[in-house]
């Protein structure tokens, strides 16, 4: 990876993170689903009662692969923007 590219990288992740931020404030879609897989969630924790556990560490093992593959997909795709507006002379 060029300079370039890792300076992108760090700018893009920045930006990408305040979106989401706002995204789960605003997105009635995405509030929607968020209040079925809280609701979900909680059932089934309350089902597995004192292996309650298992389900936060399912979770968080979730969130994290979902973060590692989302940053990737948006840094590639604003990379790839930049790129081709660098081999289109815009910038």
């Amino acid at each position: 990876m060029t300079k370039f590219d890792e300076s992108l990288k760090h700018t893009f992740a920045e930006s990408r993170y305040e979106l989401c931020m706002q995204n789960r404030q605003t997105d009635k879609e995405y509030i929607k689903l968020d209040n079925q897989h809280s609701k979900l969630f909680e059932h089934i924790s309350n089902l597995l009662g004192k292996n309650r556990k298992l389900m936060l560490k399912l979770e968080a093992l979730e969130n994290q692969k979902g973060s590692i593959d989302d940053k990737f997909v948006y840094i590639q795709g604003m990379a790839d923007c930049v790129k081709l507006l660098r081999v289109i002379k815009l910038i």
